[in-house]
């Protein structure tokens, strides 16, 4: 038990020692070669995640654990150009998509800042990660009727918006393309309520497999039904939006049903990088995504170009914050807060008019933003505009809290709400809280004071 913690904290002091190496570079460098400083920059961000992940291991970590993933997703989408710079180094296709040498200044600071960024993250989910799961013990008999009750209901509500909302945004991507779904006005409440309703589609699913888990037909079903939506929504262009629930699918069933092969899911996934996602990328540039016209490389270079643009927000941020713009002090935090306040009296939530994503492509190209397209935001954008560099305390508190979510429960039925949060969670690596909070305020919270209002039901009358 000593060793690992030891180990733990060398891991974490070679980090800090590696991200202080390559700032102090970056001083002495004064601007003369900015090239080597990003290419020194990311391959200390590789090294930080290759130490992390052998720490995490050696810990117990999982590979499908959530907060893992978490993990890999902030680093592959705001520090990916790390792998072009170590991978691709005489590359004379340009790393950046709305980016040029001239701007390497500006991308300095911003690596610099995502670079710490995962330092701190990786530190916080190394010292919570230590704290050792707890056994699981089955629900008692009221815990497991008040959770069937809850995903019954919750699925039958759910499962008909998914597929209507599914069918329309089908119809959505025939008429114009994958750009169509967002260049309708989306809306919530009243306006929206189909919408609104399937997203409780994914929690349900969740509750429903572990209360009926002795209910082998409905499990299958249930399983065969979320890889046909997720397929579907993959089909339509989706990546990030199709995959993330059935990944948290799969860890759920993983740590509380049976383990899964990792061949199978190795194998899938290299088909998906490899495959799959260049081929998505060529369809969605080809419908007017925000990008530029599609560069000839490999596929595997292009899907990574284009995952880990990412850090473009955060270097808009830093361009534009403190000069024109002044930080906004957990201000967008409040209003991730505010939408836990129902909106049936208006169309589209007044938060969502403070979006951090409309606000920046309006900012970087009012065309694009007329149109309904949008460049998304980040997790390390949103802390930098919020809070400057104290944005990583910040981080380092989502970084513990992210970690304890992923830890499987005693019950199984408190991992599976636990886990329905990383739906949202894993939004934010190219997001902004504002949908993170939104998500797990409704379309996790709702189910669960159901599930306790249904146990103290059945406690009071049984």
């Amino acid at each position: 038990m000593l060793l690992v913690r030891a180990g733990t904290v060398f891991v974490i002091s070679f980090n800090i020692a590696m991200c202080a190496a390559v700032i102090f570079f970056r001083v002495l460098d004064g601007g003369d070669n900015l090239h080597n400083v990003l290419l020194a920059q990311s391959v200390v961000a590789l090294t930080l995640v290759l130490t992390h992940s052998a720490a995490w291991f050696r810990q117990g970590g999982g590979d499908l654990s959530l907060a893992y993933v978490f993990f890999l997703m902030v680093f592959i989408f705001n520090c990916g150009k790390s792998l072009l710079f170590v991978f691709y180094p005489f590359s004379s296709i340009s790393f950046f998509t709305f980016f040029n040498e001239n701007d390497y200044q500006l991308i300095v600071q911003a690596s610099e800042y995502s670079l710490v960024g995962m330092l701190v993250l990786s530190s916080a989910m190394l010292l919570t990660q230590y704290t050792k799961a707890p056994q699981q013990v089955a629900p008692t008999n009221i815990q497991l009727f008040a959770a069937q009750l809850t995903g019954g209901v919750f699925m039958l509500v759910s499962v008909p918006a998914a597929i209507i909302d599914l069918q329309a945004m089908l119809l959505l991507v025939l008429q114009g393309g994958y750009f169509a779904l967002y260049s309708t006005e989306q809306t919530y409440g009243a306006a929206g309520i189909v919408k609104v309703l399937s997203y409780f589609l994914f929690p349900s699913l969740f509750i429903s497999i572990i209360a009926f888990r002795k209910n082998k037909a409905l499990v299958y079903a249930i399983i065969i039904f979320a890889v046909i939506y997720t397929l579907v929504r993959l089909a339509m262009g989706g990546r990030l939006n199709a995959l993330i629930p059935f990944i948290v699918l799969m860890s759920l069933w993983d740590v509380t049903i049976r383990r899964l092969n990792r061949t199978f899911i190795y194998a899938t996934s290299a088909i998906m990088i490899s495959i799959v996602f260049p081929a998505l990328s060529v369809f969605r540039t080809g419908v007017g995504e925000a990008t530029t016209p599609h560069e000839s490389g490999s596929g595997l270079f292009n899907i990574i170009k284009e995952m880990s643009d990412s850090i473009g927000p955060l270097a808009w941020t830093i361009q534009r914050v403190p000069t024109d713009y002044d930080f906004l002090y957990g201000h967008s935090f409040y209003l991730a807060l505010t939408t836990a306040m129902p909106n049936f009296f208006w169309d589209v939530h007044p938060a969502k008019e403070g979006s951090l994503a409309k606000w920046l492509v309006h900012e970087v190209n009012p065309w694009i933003a007329e149109a309904g397209g949008g460049y998304g935001f980040s997790i390390f954008a949103e802390m930098y505009l919020n809070f400057n560099w104290f944005g990583m305390l910040a981080l380092f508190v989502v970084g513990y809290f992210t970690t304890r979510l992923a830890i499987v429960k005693t019950n199984p039925i408190n991992t599976a709400f636990c886990f329905a949060c990383f739906i949202g969670l894993m939004l934010w690596p190219r997001g902004e809280v504002l949908g993170v909070g939104r998500f797990i305020l409704w379309h996790v919270g709702i189910p669960w004071l159901f599930y306790h209002a249904a146990i103290f039901a059945f406690g009071r009358f049984r």
